[in-house]
Order: C-alpha cells, then structure tokens, then sequence
C-alpha cells in the first residue's frame, strides 16, 4: 500500500512539475510577444515626434531665410553643415558684413546644441531632389536636415508620416530620405527641408 501511495504521489508531483514548466513556458511567451508591442509602439510614437521636429526645423530654416534675405551657407563665418544648423540657435556664426548677424532674429529652433539626446548629430547640407544628387546650376537645389543615428523602425514610421506609405523606394524618394548610419545599424536620415537660396556648395 505504501509503495502504491508513493506512486501516485510521484506521479503527481511530476505532473505538477510539468504544468509549471508550460506555465512558465506560456508566460515567457506571452512576455515576448507583450514586449516587441511595447517597443513597436513605442517606435511609432517616436517616429510621430521625430516626423514633428523635422517639420518644425524646416519651418525654422523658412524663418532664418525671411528674416536674412541670404542662404544660410553663405551667412556663415565658416560655412560647415554643423554650423549650418547651428545658425538656427546661435548668431556667434553668422558674419556681420551686410547686416546678416543684425538681421538674425532667432533662436528659430528649441536646439541649443546640435547633438540631438536620441539622434546623433544634426547638420545641414545641400542636395538636389535625392540626398545623393549633387546641387547643380541646372537643378532644384535643397536643403536638407540631417539625423545621423535615428533607430530603423523610427525612420520608417517618421517617413510613414511625412511621406505616406505607397512610396516604391522610400530610402530615396519623398522628403525623408535615409541611408545607413555612422555606427552600422541604425540610419542617417536626410529630410528634404526647403529650397536653398543658392546652388553653391563650397563648404
């Protein structure tokens, strides 16, 4: 009897034992799956700001543009595409001569660096209608701000926002534009601002 009573006493503890294995199992799974719709929402909310601040910027380099009649390139005491978009939060670049640095009426973005907290680096630079097309006498010629360290799926939600979703190569079509950045993984993006007041690109 005894050695009856051990049996079914072993056997429920190894059923016992294996109900926890797949509850432990199943909840591990659940958690998983609970994650990746964590981040991808979180992705996404992202990618609606980041959609934002770029919109914005463009906005800002519209204003820059009012108020000092002149490309920002050719404002600048050293033309450089960090300088570029520094000029949108700090005068000490812009150059006196013709009233440019007396005419500034900025700051005309939040920025007070051009280190974004997520994003890597922000600059200017200038581009025909495709991030790699160069400005040319003959061509539209663009500014564009640059993010150099932006998360895959952020871009893609942000592009998503700015440009739609029916796009057939969104890395080099639209406003927003991407190729791969500094570190490898994530992506340089490119956003189609504004016209550039001039077709120079000696900087």
């Amino acid at each position: 009897m005894t050695s009856l009573h051990r049996i079914f006493s072993d056997q429920r503890g190894a059923l016992f034992g294996l109900d926890a294995r797949i509850a432990l199992a199943i909840f591990g799974i659940l958690s998983v799956v609970a994650g990746v719709s964590i981040v991808t929402s979180v992705d996404g909310t992202r990618g609606q700001v980041l959609a934002d601040e770029l919109s914005q910027t463009s906005q800002a380099l519209e204003s820059f543009h009012h108020d000092l009649k002149t490309d920002i390139f050719l404002t600048l005491v050293t033309p450089t595409e960090k300088a570029a978009f520094q000029a949108l939060y700090d005068n000490s670049v812009i150059m006196e001569s013709n009233n440019l640095k007396a005419r500034w009426n900025g700051p005309y973005v939040k920025s007070s660096s051009n280190i974004h907290p997520r994003y890597g680096a922000i600059s200017l630079t200038k581009a025909g209608p495709t991030h790699t097309s160069p400005c040319t006498p003959t061509e539209i010629c663009y500014l564009y701000v640059v993010y150099s360290n932006v998360k895959a799926d952020i871009a893609r939600k942000a592009n998503e926002v700015l440009d739609g979703s029916d796009e057939n190569d969104p890395q080099n079509q639209g406003r927003l534009q991407w190729s791969r950045g500094d570190e490898g993984t994530n992506e340089r993006l490119y956003y189609r601002a504004i016209r550039a007041l001039s077709s120079t690109m000696d900087y």
